[in-house]
């Protein structure tokens, strides 16, 4: 089968790669690129599909990971050709167990485990919290148009879906499982809220592996049931006075998810199912999934990752390896002079832990010190059990500056080799500054903390 796009090139059609409710993703004989072919047969949704991809064709998405529309098809069909993300893989494949996997555990194991899982989704809220700020909602977020490739950059597929906030329409495009209820029971159209709303379903399917609306009682019940509860007629599964949907399948969501994430997930399926106005943004899930990556304290004995703050690994019961909490803090001379001169104590105010595990490389990045979402690590840490390695990877001088002024301050030049100082138990007094001394910047403390067993001992 071949198409011709609007700029006269043929393409040759290979094999279906994916297909929904709307038309068939086809790969082609040109490895760059993929055709998606929209199944319309009347007039009027022609022309009208064909009005809304010219548009999508100028919205603004550049400097995001979105596989807009490169050229739409020639008439008479309704398409458009569009980049292929090679070797990227659907988010669905971190969320939906195979039916020949003898063991759920084993399984979510085998495919990333945690930390891969809250990585894909910090990556994917990101990208969709930053169309949202610039007035666009994505329409129609499902396991499926979230691609991610080996390095864990994400792609949004589908960019037909893109639009400004809409009404109702007869012409409804979802996916049921990922609709936020007004859109499935028809009230609304898609919104950032909407969008919001489905985002979440994701993340809490991906890292439970349990649907947050289709609990026991509904999943075992009639199809009716199904379509009651995606209409946010049913009480979530993890309601916390109404057990009428519980599940007795899923992860424990003590060990897959922060108390950030528990609370974003009471906040979107319990306050929020039916008032949209209680539902948390894509920006605050960004910025939690994020924090639970920071929080990850790997396994010496199975090598899995788990939030540092249990007491043991839910893996394989060994007791949470020693570690050092970095915490990231601001300076500010002026407010510090201010301070002083009032007889006031002086402020502190934290912006995020970091978790630096015995053994493996721990980064600061630019989310830690600026928010930026992306961009190259300013410092490697490293913790061998005993002492902390530091080394500056952006080519910036850093300052290691001890408390207690009883020696000089250290540089760590990126040209010498690292820096290595010795952690005792608790506080230690080494601050490294990630900017002028008597200047508003960053700095970091760190806080060994001794694995389980030797801790209450």
């Amino acid at each position: 089968m071949k198409v011709k796009d609007e700029g006269g090139r043929q393409h040759v059609l290979t094999g279906e790669l994916g297909s929904g409710g709307q038309g068939v993703v086809y790969l082609t004989a040109d490895d760059r690129y993929v055709v998606k072919v929209l199944r319309l047969s009347e007039a009027e949704a022609r022309e009208s599909w064909t009005r809304r991809l010219s548009s999508v064709l100028t919205l603004p998405l550049e400097d995001l990971r979105v596989t807009r529309p490169i050229r739409l098809l020639a008439r008479p069909n309704v398409g458009y050709v569009m980049e292929r993300v090679p070797g990227a893989q659907p988010l669905s494949t971190l969320s939906a167990i195979p039916h020949a996997a003898p063991s759920a555990v084993d399984w979510y194991r085998e495919t990333g485990s945690l930390r891969r899982r809250l990585t894909v989704l910090a990556r994917t809220a990101g990208v969709l919290s930053r169309l949202h700020a610039r007035g666009m909602v994505y329409g129609d977020p499902s396991p499926t148009n979230v691609l991610f490739d080996e390095a864990l950059n994400v792609h949004l597929i589908d960019a037909d879906n893109l639009q400004y906030a809409s009404r109702p329409s007869a012409q409804r495009i979802l996916t049921p499982w990922f609709a936020a209820p007004e859109v499935y029971a028809g009230r609304s159209g898609v919104n950032t809220l909407t969008d919001a709303f489905a985002f979440a379903a994701m993340a809490f399917q991906a890292l439970t592996l349990l649907h947050p609306l289709l609990g026991d009682q509904v999943s075992e019940n009639s199809a009716e049931a199904e379509e009651a509860a995606l209409r946010g007629e049913w009480p979530w599964v993890d309601h916390p006075a109404d057990d009428r949907n519980r599940a007795q399948h899923g992860l424990p969501r003590a060990v897959v998810l922060t108390p950030t994430l528990r609370g974003l997930a009471q906040q979107t399926f319990g306050e929020g199912l039916l008032d949209v106005t209680r539902r948390p943004g894509l920006a605050s899930w960004e910025e939690a999934l994020w924090e639970a990556v920071d929080r990850l304290l790997r396994c010496p004995a199975c090598g899995e990752d788990a939030d540092h703050a249990l007491p043991e690994c839910p893996w394989c019961a060994a007791p949470q390896p020693g570690h050092v909490q970095v915490q990231v803090h601001v300076a500010d001379s002026e407010s510090e002079a201010l301070a002083h001169t009032l007889g006031l104590p002086l402020p502190d105010r934290p912006v995020a832990p970091l978790i630096c595990g015995p053994g493996l490389p721990c980064l600061v990045l630019p989310r830690h010190v600026t928010g930026q979402p992306e961009g190259q690590a300013h410092v490697e840490l490293v913790f061998d059990g005993e002492r902390l390695q530091v080394r500056s990877l952006d080519g910036r001088p850093y300052t290691l500056q001890r408390t207690q002024r009883d020696k000089d301050d250290v540089s760590v030049d990126p040209q010498a080799r690292p820096k290595r100082f010795p952690l005792l138990p608790g506080r230690s007094a080494w601050e490294l500054h990630l900017g002028e001394l008597d200047g508003r910047h960053r700095y970091l403390t760190f806080d060994r903390v001794l694995e389980v067993s030797r801790a209450g001992a």
